[in-house]
């Protein structure tokens, strides 16, 4: 995915909705195949330090089930389609000009592509999604995520969401974009 900025704005709606004003957002399906869930993560740090941002990740977790870290329609959802693998991580990238913001990345790594495509329920306001990392991890335990940046992909059998939240200082729409669009891409 490529974005082109021209005087926009851009507004990242609650569960994975999202409008983009005098922004043109193609789709772009990377050229390398996420092959693994921990392979998502690693190819979102470089491409975040790649644009300048110091990336920190703060925890990591490949343990348990994902529908003992789910809630909503999608801990119903994974109690009738399992998942193979989750792969969660909590990043914090420092902008250029010094702002903080906070990552949570899941990958769920589903037994084919079908219930991997169904697993798109939670694009859908409302029906839940994967608990983040900060609400276990105690640094950022107050940080809020309230889905207004927000993104989803499918690669094949792995569905990759992340979710971005600026601590203090908001440094904007086209950067949280930024931030989100480098780590789904």
């Amino acid at each position: 995915m490529a974005a082109i900025a021209v005087g926009g704005t851009v507004a990242l709606g609650g569960g994975g909705t999202a409008a983009f004003e005098g922004m043109s957002m193609p789709k772009f399906r990377s050229t390398q195949a996420a092959k693994n869930p921990r392979g998502v993560e690693l190819r979102a740090v470089a491409r975040w330090q790649g644009r300048g941002y110091k990336v920190k990740i703060q925890e990591r977790s490949e343990l348990g089930s994902c529908r003992d870290h789910s809630y909503g329609r999608v801990t119903r959802f994974f109690a009738d389609h399992p998942c193979r693998s989750l792969h969660r991580f909590l990043a914090e990238l420092r902008t250029p000009r010094g702002n903080t913001v906070v990552v949570a990345v899941s990958t769920v790594d589903m037994p084919d592509v079908g219930s991997a495509t169904e697993f798109s329920l939670v694009d859908r306001h409302g029906t839940g999604n994967i608990v983040e990392l900060p609400k276990e991890y105690r640094k950022y335990r107050n940080v809020e995520f309230t889905g207004h940046r927000y993104r989803s992909w499918r690669d094949e059998n792995l569905v990759t969401n992340i979710q971005a939240e600026p601590v203090g200082r908001t440094p904007g729409a086209f950067v949280l974009g930024e931030i989100i669009r480098l780590g789904t891409s």
